[in-house]
């Protein structure tokens, strides 16, 4: 039964340094919008049972709040409890908001990053720290409850003070969840590229420790739960659609790049928008890749989401912890989760796992 449905758009104003996401640097395409809707019917037969959904890119705040008011007319959000617009801060304002919550929209995720200047100017934001404030104290004048901003650490050069005057604003403000995301250079980024050639200078692997636990510390005690690695939630704010992704649920994703789970299988749309457009528009589904998962693959892709939540699994799932591995492990209520150390190593916890699925 598909719980969710993830909606990509693809359009920015300006590619960030960092972001590997699929965007393209142009004005948003209401046909896009169209092609959308004509992907969604090329489904029309699966069993839905739709709880979320998520707006993400891209920048879905670039489409003007008249469009979205179009889209949603054909769009069925009956039975759904969260429906959530990424945004960035100098897109909307007050009336847009009001415009959004009217469409149904109840959840808005705010690309801030920083609250420092000199973080946003070398992220390659183009909103100001007060922009960022703004935003969410207009969204919440507006009538949202359920307000999330997205972090990034890990900068070159930056200290646990910079992080202090980051939470000094976000103990402040309204928000009811927050992402923290490692600064990574990913490799198709120009913040890749220079790292590949050694000129950014990332902190290294003690400070990176030092900074989650510092964010965890201070987060837990503004009264936000650490209920996934990168995630904070106020009591009865976790992100609805990112766990359906963390509990195995199948989900469908919509646009160029989306991704799907369904019925045991993952498969992804054609990164290329001319390829997307064509096959939609001959009523064909874009997909572009696809991997059946079963057995000890299922297993391992379970393991690999789930172990990222505070909630982990169940025992029967990892009965037999490798002895040089149990440190990092905490068993709570029939359910085995890793601890925060453990998060921080959790690729190469993964891989000794990966070892004891294959050999139980």
């Amino acid at each position: 039964m598909v719980e969710g449905l993830y909606i990509h758009i693809p359009f920015c104003a300006n590619k960030c340094p960092y972001c590997d996401f699929v965007s393209f640097v142009s004005e948003p395409s209401k046909e896009y919008l169209e092609l959308l809707k004509k992907e969604l019917e090329l489904y029309k037969d699966l069993p839905f049972d739709l709880k979320t959904i998520y707006l993400g890119g891209g920048t879905p705040s670039l489409y003007p709040t008249k469009l979205w008011r179009e889209f949603f007319k054909d769009l069925d959000t009956r039975g759904v409890k969260e429906i959530t617009m990424e945004c960035n801060p100098e897109s909307y304002k007050r009336e847009d908001f009001e415009g959004l919550l009217e469409l149904g929209i109840n959840r808005l995720s705010f690309g801030v990053q920083s609250f420092l200047e000199k973080n946003l100017r070398f992220l390659g934001r183009w909103h100001s720290p007060k922009e960022g404030i703004r935003a969410v104290l207009e969204a919440k004048s507006a009538g949202f409850e359920n307000l999330s901003i997205d972090l990034i650490y890990g900068l070159p050069g930056q200290t646990l003070q910079d992080l202090r005057e980051e939470l000094k604003v976000i103990k402040d403000l309204p928000i009811t969840h927050l992402s923290a995301y490692l600064l990574t250079p990913y490799e198709d980024t120009l913040f890749g590229h220079l790292w590949q050639k050694g000129e950014l200078r990332l902190p290294s692997d003690g400070q990176i420790e030092e900074m989650f636990l510092f964010l965890s510390e201070e987060l837990s005690s503004m009264g936000f739960e650490h209920y996934e690695i990168s995630n904070f939630a106020k009591e009865g704010y976790r992100c609805a659609h990112n766990l359906l992704y963390w509990s195995h649920k199948e989900f469908l994703g919509l646009g160029v790049s989306a991704w799907s789970f369904i019925n045991k299988k993952r498969f992804g749309n054609y990164r290329n928008l001319e390829k997307y457009k064509r096959a939609v528009l001959q009523g064909e589904k874009p997909t572009e890749m696809e991997e059946m998962l079963e057995g000890e693959e299922l297993l391992k892709d379970y393991l690999f989401v789930a172990l990222r939540t505070r909630d982990g699994v169940p025992k029967e799932v990892l009965p037999n912890i490798p002895d040089h591995i149990s440190e990092f492990f905490l068993e709570e209520a029939e359910r085995v989760r890793l601890s925060k150390r453990g998060w921080l190593l959790i690729n190469e916890i993964l891989l000794e796992l990966w070892d004891e699925v294959a050999n139980p």
